[in-house]
Parts: C-alpha cells; structure tokens; sequence
C-alpha cells in the first residue's frame, strides 16, 4: 500500500496504475491493462450484481419498464464514454497539459459501474436510517461505502482487499475527498454530510499521497459544508450520473404514466423558465414545448426526444480550469457544462422527478416505510449479530471494523427484496422457516 513519495511533476500515469494491494502477477496471456481488470472485477462483483434489486426512484417490483441501479449504471457508463469521445474531439481547443491525462475508456467506464454500489437498500431513506444508526459510530454515506466496497468490502482474492483497487480508479470515485470527522455531526443526525468514512482515512491518504502537500490541503477543503472539490475523471462521472437521472427519470415517468401531460409540461416549463425558455444546440430549438410534444406524441417519438436531450447535454461539455491553482492537471481541471445546460440539467434532475413522483404522499409513505425497516434490521442485527448474521457473510466482513460497522456493511449491502423478507422473518409471526432461502 506504501509507495515512495514522488513530486508533482514526477507523477506519470503508471503511478496511478498502481494497485491498493500488491496484485497477483498477470494470468497467462492476459494482456489486459490494469483498468480493463478494474472493469471486471467490478463487472463480475457481487455488489454490482445486487444494484438490480436496489431503488432508483422507483421500487424495485413496480413494473419491468423502470431503472434500476444496475441499469442505471450501465447507462451512466454509457454517457460516460459519449462525454469523454466529444472531449477528445474538442481535444485541440483545451491545455495540453490535461489532454495528457484524459482517461481512457476502461477507466471511465469501471468508475461509472462503480458509483453506485455502496448505497442501500431503499435509496436515500435507507441512507438515512443507516447515518442515524451509526451517528454514535462513524456515520454512513453512500457513496463513502462505494468506497470501502472496492478498498475492503468486495471479494476478490484475499478478505479486507476489496478488488485491489488501482489508485486511479479510487480517485474517479471519491467524490467527497472529507473524512465525516471533518463535519459536525451534531449538524448531520438526520442526512449524512458528503464525506467518506473515517475508516477508509489511510486508502484515501495512499489515493493522493503523490500529490503535494499544497494539492492535497485544497483538494480537500469544504464550503457551506461540503467538499469543494472533484478530480477531473469524478467530475466526468458526476456529469454523466447527472444527465442519466436527469433525462432517464422523466421517460421513466411518463411512459409509466405517473404523472399527467399537465402536470409534466408545467414542470419542464418551469426548468426552462430558469434559462430563458430555450437553448438552441446544432440547428434545433429545445424548448418546453417541443420536449413535451416529443415525450408524449407516441413511444417511438419520446425514445428520440429522450436520446436528442442526451445528445443535448453530453456534446455540450466542456472543460474548465480551477482558480485555485492546482499543480497536477488530474485536481486542476474539471469538465463542465455551459452555464444554461448547467441550469436546466440542475432542475430537470433536482426538481422534475421530486415535484412529480417522490413528494407525493402514497411514494413518502413507501419511503417512510423503507426507512422504517433499515432502521429496525439494524436495531435488531446489531444486538447479537454473530446469531442473527450467516457466519459466513460474519466472518468474511471486514474483521478489522466495529461490530457496528460490520453490521452496518451487511445491511447497507442487502436488496430491497432481502431486506423486506428478512425484516418478515425476523418480526412477522408465521412468516418463514428454518429451510427458507432468504
């Protein structure tokens, strides 16, 4: 895990190469690179596999038509490798020095599948259960979890090493570079802060020991309480993780018709109030009107509408240089959208989907419940969990963590559907037997 300490200007992109833990050699005839490993190993984890039992916005069992997190990650993966063609078309118009450091494909697309594998079952409800469960023990974020997945969690070759990880992969994800210790926690009791867990404090120091001193201090500083600042791979994630729930979430709720012509036409019309009412982009006019004939003119139509908004937003990125005076190009430059598409995306993925679907009474009591139900499997694991726990899933957690954290890996770890069968077993009279498959 110790590598020398280098200079700014000595950092290559073998460095970044470098694995958590020192690697088995290469198989025979494996000419993969050290990303198309990462890749794989995440693609065949079990932690990506559980992302199709998990809540996007919709539950998980509400139709067949609806994402997932599994699916939602693929497409993540999918916008993620469109955003970094139309930067390597645009490659002439930006500093050299950060079109040596562009990712490739491999790595862009593993960091992508892997965003999302730390949040829990029930979505941010699930979250919250956990963070108030754990405040007097660490706290829990989901995306710090994603963190300690691929860093301890995921099983790979030996228990606690994650999927020996490269460190360039581990940057792309960090998207809150703040250990919890860095907020006040009697601030955060019902909504975790942006950070990553305390625990995962030396992965994240091996993760930017190469940088200087200088780097490092601003890389990690907050403002109004959260991290500042994301690597340039995390801030092409955080677009194409934007633009999926962004546009995704909107065909989602109109071919399931969970919301009337009406009431979706008034809630695009507002997100295009905030930039004037259009955005013209390659001869064509988006507009509220013109979305919303597209969206609901017929299935064929609305699949095009939803690929034009796509389009819209993934060739309209850009990159941007930091003012705060980074030496490495991988914490200086960020890729970023015009101001207009900035704004529109913001309201299409903050306000559209919440002011529709989620705030509505019967999906806050279903949330409620979610939350109810983590809370309660928590509750009761935790009290004696080398009973309750299989010893096996027990035993191959990470030995080296509380009994709390631990017990919390293990529900942040199940799908909607286990959670909910084993919250039956556990407090239903009647439900189950002792030859149940959970």
């Amino acid at each position: 895990m110790k590598n020398p300490r280098l200079e700014s200007h000595q950092l290559n992109h073998q460095f970044f190469e470098h694995r958590l833990h020192e690697d088995q050699p290469n198989r025979p005839k494996d000419k993969r690179s050290p990303y198309q490993r990462d890749r794989a190993r995440i693609m065949h984890s079990a932690a990506f596999r559980r992302l199709q039992g998990k809540t996007q916005v919709m539950g998980v069992g509400e139709g067949d038509f609806h994402r997932t997190r599994l699916t939602h990650s693929i497409e993540v993966a999918q916008i993620g490798y469109g955003i970094l063609e139309v930067l390597q078309q645009k490659a002439a118009f930006f500093p050299e020095k950060i079109r040596d450091w562009f990712p490739n494909r491999d790595l862009i697309e593993a960091a992508c599948l892997a965003h999302d594998l730390g949040h829990p079952p029930f979505g941010h409800k699930g979250e919250q259960a956990l963070h108030y469960s754990m405040l007097e023990f660490g706290g829990f974020e989901g995306n710090g979890q994603t963190l300690r997945i691929l860093a301890r969690l995921e099983k790979y070759k030996e228990r606690g090493k994650g999927i020996y990880p490269t460190r360039r992969l581990l940057l792309s994800v960090l998207k809150y570079p703040c250990a919890m210790s860095a907020f006040d926690m009697d601030n955060q009791i019902n909504k975790p802060p942006k950070c990553y867990h305390n625990e995962e404090r030396p992965v994240v120091e091996w993760v930017l020991e190469g940088f200087s001193d200088a780097d490092r201090e601003k890389f990690q500083e907050t403002k109004n309480g959260k991290p500042k600042h994301h690597s340039f791979d995390c801030s092409l994630l955080e677009l194409a993780d934007d633009i999926a729930y962004g546009i995704h979430d909107i065909e989602d709720i109109v071919a399931r018709g969970l919301a009337t012509k009406d009431e979706v036409r008034q809630e695009i019309a507002r997100a295009f109030e905030y930039i004037g009412g259009q955005i013209e982009h390659g001869g064509s006019t988006f507009d509220a009107k013109s979305v919303c004939e597209g969206l609901f003119e017929n299935s064929f139509k609305r699949k095009q509408m939803v690929s034009n908004l796509v389009n819209l937003f993934i060739t309209s990125v850009t990159i941007k240089k930091s003012d705060e005076g980074f030496e490495h190009p991988l914490l200086g430059f960020n890729a970023v959208l015009p101001d207009p598409h900035e704004k529109l995306l913001k309201h299409l993925k903050d306000d559209v989907a919440y002011n529709l679907i989620i705030r509505k009474a019967k999906v806050q009591q279903l949330e409620r419940r979610g939350q109810m139900l983590v809370s309660k499997l928590f509750e009761a694991l935790v009290s004696d969990p080398k009973a309750l726990i299989p010893s096996e899933s027990w035993e191959d957690g990470d030995t080296d963590s509380s009994k709390e954290r631990r017990v919390c890996d293990y529900v942040a770890g199940m799908t909607d559907a286990y959670a909910e069968r084993l919250y039956k077993r556990l407090f239903q009279p009647g439900f189950g037997s002792s030859g149940d498959e959970l």
